[in-house]
């Protein structure tokens, strides 16, 4: 090599720098796949054993429930075993909702209580926030997977200038408990269960670019966050107490409610009154190729997530009727086109009911938009290819 190109591959050398992109470190990447396995296994454990037990569960519970209340007064039937019924729509929600809730629950209290949580997170944090979060902001937005609620009210510890952000991404972008077990029992009766994979994918880039839209920081700086919590052998009289307490909070507030909900939409099934409001929003559907007698199920997905398990109306028919665009798509909107109102109440109360009502038609403008892009996306690469 020449004097000339020594000195000049020196200079380069000295002053030419790559890129680091981020998620490249081993040891990023490390932390990086404990929090998919601490947070994707229990939900893969909970679908192999709903899948399990759902046949059992059909033909030794559901089908003799209906025959027995076939020959009762028709509004009794619906509300019982029709296609809202509390003994066949109400038992998905527990048969699909309840393993999520107790095995993701089980997950979160195991990390926090041994101060795995927070160790994951000091060590993603710089390369967080090469993509615009921070470490502050990510302990809630991993609280939102198992209740949005907890994580709205865990923005507290966020940085002023970021809390809106952190807000945001919860409330579009993570998937509470409830959500999932709903989302994977409607993508497993449409028989697409792979479906969730990609859903939850679209969820976090949706909301990241949704935040970055809505709700641009202009915070540059450095936010470093370090455990509040050591590795540490943790109580196991603390981890029964948490997991106590996410059981008894499905049994008797979730599944209350839920039950609530599926006697409401079979009187108003029974009534014909549902008949009727699928035909006031069919225009509206139908842009999206959704059938209109999803209605119902993303009116009471606003209520509360897993009120979309109504899409499993008359043992799947719906989902059975839709190609899998359509089912995916139904499955975005109702899960993007708002919180949970619950959620909703608690930003209100944190934030003011006035930016609560804000950050609710933001969030539906960005869910409507956004599923019409992935429709036109998903129609342009059928076209050219």
């Amino acid at each position: 090599m020449s004097e000339l190109r020594k000195a000049s591959y020196s200079l380069n050398k000295k002053t030419y720098k790559f890129p680091k992109f981020p998620f490249t470190n081993g040891k990023v990447l490390l932390y990086l796949f404990l929090v998919i396995s601490v947070y994707g296994l229990p939900v893969y454990a909970a679908y192999m054993l709903a899948s399990a037990i759902e046949p059992v569960f059909e033909g030794a519970i559901i089908e003799p429930l209906e025959q027995v209340f076939s020959h009762t007064p028709y509004l009794i039937e619906q509300v019982l075993v029709g296609d809202f019924g509390l003994f066949t729509l109400g038992m998905y929600s527990f048969l699909w909702a309840f393993p999520v809730v107790l095995f993701v629950g089980m997950s979160i209290a195991f990390t926090e209580e041994v101060g795995l949580k927070d160790k994951i997170t000091s060590e993603i944090t710089p390369s967080l926030r090469r993509i615009g979060l921070s470490g502050r902001d990510f302990i809630p937005v991993l609280t939102g997977y198992g209740c949005n609620v907890v994580a709205v009210l865990q923005t507290k510890s966020c940085s002023a200038c970021t809390r809106k952000q952190c807000i945001s991404m919860i409330s579009f972008g993570s998937a509470c408990s409830y959500q999932i077990g709903a989302t994977l029992s409607i993508f497993s009766v449409g028989g697409k269960p792979w479906l969730f994979i990609p859903y939850l994918f679209v969820l976090i880039i949706v909301g990241a670019l949704h935040t970055k839209l809505w709700y641009p920081s202009a915070n540059k700086a450095a936010d470093y966050f370090y455990p509040a919590t050591p590795i540490n052998t943790g109580s196991l009289k603390q981890f029964f107490g948490k997991i106590k307490g996410t059981v008894s909070q499905f049994f008797l507030q979730a599944m209350p409610i839920f039950l609530v909900i599926c006697i409401i939409a079979a009187i108003l099934d029974g009534l014909g009154l549902i008949a009727k409001l699928s035909q006031m929003v069919e225009p509206v559907l139908s842009l999206l190729s959704i059938p209109a007698a999803a209605s119902v199920g993303l009116l009471f997905s606003v209520i509360r997530k897993d009120g979309m398990l109504l899409f499993n109306q008359g043992g799947g028919e719906l989902l059975a009727s839709i190609t899998t665009v359509e089912l995916f798509l139904l499955v975005y909107l109702a899960s993007t086109l708002s919180a949970c109102l619950v959620t909703m109440w608690a930003i209100g109360k944190e934030m003011g009911f006035l930016y609560a009502l804000k950050h609710s038609s933001k969030q539906a403008l960005t869910s409507i938009i956004s599923a019409f892009s992935l429709l036109i996306i998903y129609k342009a690469i059928i076209f050219f290819f």
